[in-house]
């Protein structure tokens, strides 16, 4: 899996949103709502005053309606991921279309609503995920830092030195909020936030 990306990506795919156009850095949140790793990426964020964009599982949502309402809540943003985590959905556009819509009446049915933004699963994409999309007049956001969160044979260190190399104004950071990273999270992002901070970078949530 690609861990950062460049001109080439935004080359062969244009349509694909791989880094923002402003001098901010995007954190983004994967996989979730997960009940331990969510409410500790919540509170950082809260004291840190940083909104940032989650790319929430449709299924996740619907097993976690509050904690899914508490991210909406606190002003950060809702993105789909998907109904269930998989790379199969790829290679179908009707299924795509099926887990965008039915995530987002998960969302809907919190008192939450999402933006039309979508990362597919693993960020996994072939013409269906790209079709699926247009349709729907939805978004595809990639990355620019893939930061590893999730890699348990990485230290933490490697996963700070990976999310802060490259960095430049405009980069999109994907972390997840999920199991495997629900210890690694609240070690890791104080220490992050503060070295984009001493760079002189300030934090958005990505809205097109």
């Amino acid at each position: 899996m690609i861990s950062h990306t460049g001109i080439l990506h935004r080359f062969l795919f244009p349509s694909l949103l791989w880094r923002m156009n402003t001098d901010s850095i995007y954190l983004t949140f994967d996989d979730g709502p997960h009940p331990v790793a969510t409410p500790a990426v919540l509170n950082l964020l809260r004291l840190e005053n940083i909104k940032a964009t989650f790319f929430v599982t449709g299924s996740h949502v619907a097993e976690h309606p509050t904690l899914t309402k508490s991210i909406f809540e606190e002003g950060h943003l809702l993105a789909i991921h998907g109904y269930t985590h998989t790379r199969n959905l790829a290679f179908s556009k009707e299924r795509t279309v099926h887990e965008i819509l039915r995530s987002e009446e998960a969302i809907s049915k919190t008192g939450s609503k999402a933006v039309r933004l979508f990362r597919p699963p693993f960020g996994f994409f072939l013409w269906n995920t790209l079709s699926a999309a247009k349709q729907l007049d939805y978004k595809i956001v990639m990355w620019t830092t893939l930061t590893g969160d999730f890699r348990r044979e990485w230290s933490d260190e490697k996963v700070i030195s990976t999310a802060l190399s490259k960095l430049s104004g405009g980069s999109i950071l994907v972390f997840h909020d999920n199991e495997n990273t629900k210890s690694r999270l609240p070690r890791i992002l104080p220490e992050i936030i503060s070295r984009i901070r001493d760079r002189g970078f300030t934090f958005q949530a990505i809205e097109i």
